[in-house]
């Protein structure tokens, strides 16, 4: 519950900050349907024997022309390819409430809480489930395109990220800077 304050509060205050600014550069939003937005991101990536595959759809709504909020759901998959010791898998599933401003044409701050669980195998045998929180605030650049839709870039700084990070299962995440590139229609 004091986080989701916390969250709620840092929102409102980027919201009271950038509302008068930004809202002569964003256009008017008519009606519910076209203050929707979903769309989301995926990564992939292979480095030696690492395989790293992530898939999260968003679905948000626009409240005023700069502030937003939304939920974004998560899947990451990470395999760790050991033909001596035994193959080894993380499969974290989870969900981020969000909410992000815009400061100045396309610039914009974002706070998210994302919530996952995460399950391990490692030789056919999987272990008990872990559940892991993480405190997200960054900002980022949209790029509009055509009809209000938009691919973004965002850099986040994970504030639940701790000094000691012995293995990969102490967080689901290998650093506490994330970089997402995505799109929203």
């Amino acid at each position: 519950m004091k986080r989701f304050a916390i969250i709620a509060a840092i929102g409102l205050m980027l919201m009271g900050f950038c509302g008068k600014v930004s809202a002569q550069f964003l256009p008017e939003v008519p009606n519910l349907k076209g203050k929707m937005i979903y769309g989301g991101n995926f990564g992939f990536g292979m480095s030696g024997n690492h395989l790293s595959l992530s898939i999260a759809p968003q679905v948000g709504y626009r409240i005023f022309n700069p502030w937003e909020i939304g939920l974004r759901g998560t899947y990451q998959l990470q395999c760790y390819f050991d033909r001596y010791h035994g193959n080894e898998y993380f499969h974290y599933f989870g969900v981020a409430p969000y909410t992000n401003v815009q400061v100045y044409k396309g610039l914009f701050l974002h706070v998210e809480d994302e919530i996952m669980y995460g399950v391990s195998r490692w030789n056919h045998q999987t272990s008990s489930g872990r559940w892991f929180n993480s405190v997200f605030v960054g900002g980022g650049y949209r790029q509009y395109a055509y009809n209000g839709s938009y691919a973004y870039f965002m850099v986040l700084y994970n504030l639940s990220w701790g000094q000691v990070q012995s293995n990969s299962w102490d967080t689901p995440y290998s650093t506490p800077i994330q970089i997402r590139v995505g799109y929203c229609f």
